[in-house]
C-alpha cells in the first residue's frame, strides 16, 4: 500500500515524464515565432523553413510526425535552418518585409493553397524561388516522406536551387 506522500511523488514524476514526451515529439529546440525567426536567421546567416499548416490538417500532422520527427531531418534543420510554423488560419499579426500581415494573409502571400506547404526563405527573409520541371515555384506544396524531404532540405541548404531544376533531385 502506497503512503499518500509516495503516491503524490509518483504522480508528479509521471506528469513530468508525460510533459517531456509531449514537448519532445516532433518539436525543434529552435522553433521560433515568425518575427523572431527572421531576426535569428539574419543574425545566424541561416535559411528559414516556414511550415504552413492548419490545426485540422491530417497530412500536416503526418508530416510533423514522420518527416519533421525524423532524426536525420531534425539534425539538418537544427544545424542549417531556422524553423517556424505558420498557422494558415491564424489571426496573429506578423511584420514581414515592411508590411503587417495576419498569419492567414501571409499564408496567402506565400501562395499556400493546400496544407502542409513548406516555404523557404533566405536569411534576409526573401522567398527562395526554384524550378520544378521548368516551372517557377515559391513553395513546396503537400506532404513529403522523410527520404524526399531530406533531399529537398539538402537542395535548399546547398543552394542547388540556383542552377538545378528540382525535378532532377526528387
Amino acid at each position: 500500500m502506497y503512503k499518500q506522500g509516495e503516491m503524490f511523488k509518483t504522480v508528479k514524476i509521471l506528469i513530468l515524464l508525460a510533459i517531456i514526451a509531449l514537448m519532445s515529439k516532433g518539436s525543434f529546440a529552435q522553433t521560433h515565432a515568425f518575427e523572431q525567426a527572421l531576426k535569428n536567421a539574419k543574425e545566424d546567416d541561416k535559411k528559414i523553413i516556414v511550415d504552413v499548416y492548419t490545426d485540422w490538417c491530417g497530412w500536416c500532422k503526418k508530416m510533423d510526425a514522420e518527416s519533421y520527427g525524423n532524426k536525420d531531418i531534425k539534425e539538418i534543420i537544427e544545424d542549417d535552418f531556422i524553423y517556424v510554423k505558420l498557422n494558415a488560419e491564424g489571426m496573429e499579426k506578423i511584420k514581414y518585409r515592411g508590411k503587417e500581415y495576419t498569419e492567414t494573409d501571409l499564408a496567402i502571400y506565400f501562395e499556400a493553397t493546400g496544407y502542409p506547404t513548406t516555404v523557404f526563405l533566405e536569411p534576409n527573409g526573401k522567398i527562395i524561388e526554384y524550378e520544378y520541371n521548368k516551372i517557377k515555384m515559391i513553395n513546396l506544396p503537400g506532404y513529403f516522406k522523410p527520404k524526399e524531404f531530406k533531399k529537398m532540405l539538402n537542395y535548399i541548404r546547398d543552394e542547388k536551387y540556383k542552377d538545378t531544376d528540382l525535378s532532377k533531385i526528387l
